[in-house]
């Protein structure tokens, strides 16, 4: 595998892309590239390197840009002939056996608030693949040494308002600020711009609170319908079934364990990972 493959998957996973590796992993009889032959695939369609073209490759193609859609890698095999299961309409008579494996770029992970709690969360969400941006008002808790390397860190007015990060469609978003006042703040800039997971910290008073205040300040009920909350010791849990798609409906909004405890949720952290 070469260099330049790296860099090309790296450049398209960069751009927020996510694609499939298709490689030979065995071969019968005649076939137009060898063992460990391999071609990225987009979920356009566009292909980097090549496994053989022809009627082949414009098969593998599409079913890589299906396990894309699906988000799960298959293999299976092409065989060059004219009749017969997965037949190419070929006479070379050869098989090709394709492992195809889909490889997505980070999600997004903001954390609003760089507190004990946004700070366990941005480790935990590093250690997990997530690409972590923490917010918060106060530069001391912003240091770099208190986060892993790759962390961005981002310096906002002292009441959450302003110059916030952008919410990327599909990201992911823990609202652990210091207050109510910043809670609210934050959660009216994260709703309603398609976050595959919005979670507010906080007892079921203060979360009450927080939504009423939004509603009552213009947020749209539908919008703040996306918010799981309280969010406590199951943050991380929550945020890897959410990810994997199986927590959709064991986790509403207004259920979980509320306010955390430093130490209990470190002792969580612990059995997640």
């Amino acid at each position: 595998m070469s260099l330049v493959f790296h860099e090309e998957m790296v450049r398209l996973l960069r751009a927020g892309r996510p694609v499939a590796v298709a490689t030979v992993v065995g071969r019968q009889g005649s076939t137009p590239r060898d063992f460990g032959a391999k071609m990225i695939v987009t979920e356009a369609g566009e292909t980097v390197f090549s496994i053989g073209g022809g009627a082949f490759e414009a098969l593998v193609i599409e079913d890589a840009k299906e396990a894309i859609r699906e988000g799960r890698g298959i293999e299976k095999e092409y065989r060059f002939t004219e009749q017969g299961e997965n037949a190419l309409g070929m006479v070379c008579g050869g098989s090709a056996r394709v492992l195809i494996e889909v490889v997505r770029p980070p999600e997004p992970l903001l954390v609003f608030g760089a507190g004990h709690v946004g700070r366990e969360v941005a480790h935990l969400g590093a250690r997990l693949g997530f690409k972590v941006t923490v917010v918060d008002d106060r530069p001391s808790f912003l240091e770099a040494s208190r986060f892993p390397a790759g962390v961005r860190r981002v310096r906002v007015a002292h009441d959450f308002t302003g110059a916030l990060p952008e919410v990327p469609r599909g990201a992911f978003v823990a609202v652990l600020t210091r207050c109510h006042r910043t809670d609210l703040a934050a959660l009216r800039h994260a709703v309603g711009r398609s976050a595959t997971y919005v979670g507010l910290i906080g007892s079921r008073r203060k979360v009450a609170t927080v939504l009423a205040r939004a509603r009552d300040d213009g947020t749209p009920a539908a919008a703040l319908a996306e918010v799981r909350a309280p969010i406590g010791v199951p943050i991380a849990a929550e945020m890897i079934a959410v990810r994997r798609g199986s927590a959709t409906a064991a986790l509403p909004g207004l259920s979980g364990a509320g306010q955390v405890h430093h130490a209990r949720f470190r002792r969580t952290v612990r059995r997640i990972v």
